[in-house]
């Protein structure tokens, strides 16, 4: 698994991803640990009129930012989510960028962590944009693998006694998912593993390895995983999966007001994210753009009501 995570991390990036990364860099000097680039740019190979996503890794939030009001904020509700624009040849390069510190990393995407926030998103492939040396390379890849460890473990016991790497996989990314308020359609577990099929598939022993499985053939000849999983087992990892739901839902909500203060048009960047996997286009009224907290409550329950979100 190691070295599959590290040939990801070493992948070559679009110049136009190495001057946002730098932008990042210029805004936090030294207490930038690393610049991971994650998300649909990164597997669609194309960031015109996007939004390139990273996870800016700090070393300590307090040293990251100038005030400690940002560095409480990141410690108690991680991330903060900030916003950048910088030119590049002939357009603009937009990017935002995800703030965690590297002790967050380690312990958010290791199996003690209970919530999917990081190992669901950081299971993903990622590319290291940045690394500030060797130790932290190593450590950032310790902690990728740890996700995808992770995300397959509290996956398994929903399984049934046989399955395939495929249907492993969307059921984890499907679950993930169901934990945030997600505009994407229904397919959307099954699209990304699909970009990746050899990446996951060659994964997936790995990441099961020590949890009780074996290999095996289904019925039509294909390699399939076989495991036992009792009842208890499977009424816990349930139970676990629908707390997740009730705790994931909330905080995402909490992070998305959060969110419309941490860069500029923050309330824009939401409606225009939602509008672009739901088609479903609201404009907000100068009020709301000034007080965008009293304004959330209302502009949420009407993108629901319109089925921007489920």
């Amino acid at each position: 698994m190691s070295a599959i995570i590290l040939r990801e991390l070493r992948q070559p990036v679009a110049a136009s991803v190495r001057v946002a990364a730098q932008e990042v860099r210029r805004r936090h000097g030294a207490s930038l640990v690393a610049c991971l680039f994650y998300g649909s740019c990164l597997r669609d190979g194309r960031d015109e009129d996007r939004v390139i996503d990273f996870y800016a890794i700090a070393d300590d939030y307090r040293r990251f930012y100038d005030s400690w009001v940002p560095a409480v904020l990141n410690a108690i509700l991680p991330p903060n989510v900030y916003y950048l624009e910088t030119p590049f040849e002939d357009r603009v390069v937009r990017a935002k960028y995800a703030v965690v510190s590297l002790g967050h990393l380690i312990r958010r995407t290791s199996p003690a962590a209970f919530q999917p926030s990081l190992w669901g998103r950081l299971a993903q492939p990622c590319a290291l944009v940045y690394a500030r040396d060797a130790v932290a390379e190593e450590t950032v890849a310790g902690a990728l693998a740890a996700a995808v460890q992770t995300m397959a473990g509290e996956t398994l016991a929903l399984m049934p006694a046989e399955f395939t790497p495929d249907q492993l996989w969307t059921r984890a990314f499907r679950e993930s998912y169901g934990t945030e308020l997600r505009a994407e359609r229904s397919n959307r577990p099954q699209d990304l593993y699909r970009a990746y099929s050899e990446r996951y598939d060659g994964l997936t022993a790995a990441a099961l390895s020590g949890l009780e499985c074996r290999a095996a053939d289904d019925a039509a000849g294909a390699p399939a995983i076989r495991h036992r999983a009792g009842a208890g087992k499977r009424r816990a990892a349930r139970l676990r999966w629908m707390i997740r739901r009730l705790l994931g839902k909330t905080t995402h909500v909490l992070r998305l007001l959060k969110a419309a203060y941490t860069f500029t048009d923050g309330l824009d960047y939401i409606l225009w994210k939602i509008e672009k996997h739901s088609g479903v286009h609201t404009t907000p009224t100068p009020w709301q753009r000034r007080h965008p907290l009293m304004a959330a409550p209302s502009l949420a329950w009407r993108l629901y009501r319109r089925g921007a979100f489920r």
